[in-house]
């Protein structure tokens, strides 16, 4: 067979194959429903992108109450709370009040707070010392115009323990209603309007060991060996 020839076949071959598979030239377009076509293929398919932003929150340290077994000597127990990133003294002092300041799982671990019966009225922070301003409450929950008449030693415990672990605040002036007032302490009262620090409620601190203030000496008389009877 001549090289010629099987050009000629294989050329004749490719036509074929070409004929084959071309789509015949008398067919036209046609349109398509755009409900037959997948989502992404319709005229009308928009994208949307959504955006969840991370909450801006952070924890901070509230101290609540337990009770030693042993002795009944209020102790405090830190424990967390969520609050706004950068927080204020109101921020953190507020989640020591009213409905949920103690969770179903503290109330089962016998943690209490004593502040159930005052109201926040405000805080600030004057260099070292935050001022905190409450209103005891009526038996109906509302503002008392009426003098305290409980003791305030556990509730300044919680509200320094509580306000010191903030960065920069080493004392606490507590404020009944608005007036400076005498507070109760481990180590007597204070001065009207004094503010009051940590070691003010030292015995409140899980650690605490009472100084031992008990000292006793014995004295044994024994024989002088030089004597004779």
């Amino acid at each position: 067979m001549s090289i010629r020839f099987r050009l000629a076949s294989g050329v004749a071959v490719i036509a074929l194959l070409a004929g084959a598979c071309s789509i015949p030239s008398d067919n036209a377009a046609q349109v398509i429903p755009s409900d037959s076509l997948p989502e992404s293929l319709r005229p009308d398919f928009t994208t949307t992108t959504t955006t969840i932003q991370a909450p801006i929150t952070t924890l901070a340290s509230i101290y609540l109450l337990t009770r030693q077994a042993e002795t009944t000597r209020a102790t405090v127990v830190e424990v967390q709370r969520e609050v706004p990133l950068n927080p204020t003294i109101t921020d953190v002092i507020s989640r020591l009040f009213g409905e949920g300041a103690v969770t179903t799982d503290e109330e089962a671990a016998n943690y209490i707070t004593t502040l159930t019966e005052f109201e926040l009225l405000d805080a600030s922070v004057s260099g070292d010392m935050a001022i905190i301003n409450l209103v005891n409450l009526t038996p109906e929950g509302l503002p008392s115009d009426q003098p305290y008449e409980g003791d305030l030693i556990e509730v300044a415990a919680q509200l320094v323990w509580t306000a010191t672990a903030m960065p920069g605040i080493n004392r606490v002036q507590i404020l009944i209603n608005g007036d400076q007032v005498t507070i109760p302490t481990n180590h007597g009262d204070t001065e009207v309007g004094a503010p009051v620090s940590r070691s003010d409620y030292d015995r409140f601190d899980p650690e605490f060991v009472p100084p031992n203030t008990t000292t006793t000496t014995t004295t044994s008389l024994q024989p002088d060996s030089t004597t004779t009877p």
